[in-house]
């Protein structure tokens, strides 16, 4: 079974709150993960309409091969906030997802150019990846975004790059749908 969820009305300036621990823990290449992926979130904070294509493998083996079409930014003004920029993507909670294996995430913007990866052996926010002991059954989540490198989100930002990063999933600071058991 399939579940997406569409995000929208991120506020402009959300995504810079995020937080990541600090690790004095223990990572060797040859150590398997002991942190599983929960969920990958994919924004546009383009004034264009863009189509991101993910393509992932867990343990070597593609698992999920897809296309989402994400709208551009739009302003909207409501009482007592203004005028604001209002942010669409898509949040991925897959069956593939959630148990502590080694995955590969790739995406693309084809008509851009736009190219890049997350693996379980990158860094997770402060960690050195997914195998670090002091993830031990936590659980992490993949952030993708299209935008010019600014972390500006308004309708005439134009697609210039496309970066991908992991955080920890903290139940006290996100309330997302994810795949697996986090602590």
């Amino acid at each position: 079974m399939k579940r997406r969820n569409i995000l929208q009305a991120i506020g402009a300036g959300s995504g810079a709150v995020l937080v990541g621990c600090l690790s004095n823990g223990t990572s060797d290449d040859a150590d398997e993960p002991v942190a599983s992926l929960a969920l990958v979130e994919i924004e546009n904070r383009t004034g264009e309409a863009v189509n991101v294509t993910v393509v992932a493998r867990r343990n070597g083996t593609q698992v999920h091969e897809d296309r989402y079409s994400i709208a551009g930014v739009r302003t909207e003004t409501s009482d007592g906030a203004g005028e604001h920029g209002v942010i669409d993507g898509v949040q991925l909670v897959e069956d593939w997802m959630g148990a502590t294996d080694e995955y590969e995430l790739e995406f693309e913007v084809p008509e851009h150019g736009l190219r890049t990866s997350f693996t379980s052996s990158d860094p997770i926010g402060e960690y050195q990846s997914a195998s670090d002991r002091d993830l031990d059954g936590e659980c992490y989540f993949v952030r993708v975004e299209v935008g010019d490198g600014s972390g500006n989100a308004t309708p005439e930002t134009v697609p210039e790059r496309i970066g991908a990063w992991a955080m920890v999933y903290d139940h006290d600071v996100f309330e997302r749908e994810h795949a697996g058991d986090c602590s």
